[in-house]
């Protein structure tokens, strides 16, 4: 099954937020640079905490690794910016701990380079995720802890040390977009679109990141991706065979269509 053989007729919509965010660039090496927004590797793996299904290393048997149950096959995913956002690069101290005995910090340290994600006139990095899975069972499950904020595994932005907090949204209604030209408002892959840069102040930035691991971790075939760094819409054409759909859902008071591709 590809990835457009299948059409979500439903999305479960929430926000993640915290104070600080740090989304580490897998090919950066002593310096540890940040991408602006989660790469889907990070979003599939924050969902899948919160349900509590193993990674490769706690799972038991291979069908519980959760690199399988959130394969592109099964679970579409996507998110929009929500909060503008600043960067600043701090060094952070590391203790070298090769024995446990060295624990106390006797083995000495060193500094890294950390570039950390910061909102910019607000009071949280914020970022809309938008879910589906074919497996109903896993859909409904999140939908539930969502509506409950009970998780299994603390949500954070990146590291462990960045804790975030989750708003569900509400769950949306999915209807695939017909016309070429859309103004989008999720990140998505540059492959797919071609950009219309007449009209509006926008500024854009793409960004290299893996798209998922098969079971034995070693990262599938990355893609290029594309956002507006000040969390406004942007318009493209879409390619032939690329699947765009509009999202009818409430926030509050508010009635909101958004166009989104999947990542």
């Amino acid at each position: 099954m590809h990835i457009n053989d299948f059409t979500p007729d439903k999305v479960l919509i929430f926000d993640v937020k915290g104070p600080m965010a740090h989304f580490r660039k897998y090919y950066t090496n002593s310096s540890s640079l940040s991408y602006l927004f989660p790469p889907r590797t990070v979003v599939v793996g924050l969902i899948a905490g919160l349900l509590g299904i193993p990674s490769e290393k706690h799972a038991k048997i291979e069908e519980d690794i959760y690199y399988e149950k959130f394969d592109q096959k099964k679970c579409l995913v996507t998110l929009s910016l929500k909060s503008k956002v600043r960067r600043l690069m701090q060094t952070v101290n590391y203790i070298r701990t090769k024995k446990l005995s060295e624990v106390n910090g006797s083995a000495g340290g060193t500094q890294i380079y950390l570039e950390i994600l910061l909102p910019e006139n607000c009071n949280a990095v914020t970022y809309r995720i938008y879910f589906y899975h074919t497996d109903r069972e896993i859909y409904n499950k999140l939908k539930k802890r969502l509506e409950k904020q009970r998780f299994i595994f603390p949500p954070y932005m990146g590291i462990t040390e960045f804790l975030a907090s989750i708003d569900y949204i509400n769950e949306g209604k999915a209807l695939k977009y017909l016309n070429q030209k859309v103004e989008l408002n999720s990140v998505c892959k540059l492959s797919e679109i071609d950009l219309d840069f007449t009209g509006k102040d926008l500024q854009y930035i793409t960004e290299k990141m893996p798209t998922g691991f098969s079971t034995n971790r070693i990262p599938k075939e990355p893609s290029d991706y594309i956002c507006e760094i000040k969390s406004r819409a942007i318009n493209v054409k879409l390619k032939d065979n690329t699947s765009c759909y509009s999202i009818i859902y409430s926030e509050g008071n508010k009635q909101l269509i958004e166009n989104i591709l999947f990542m």
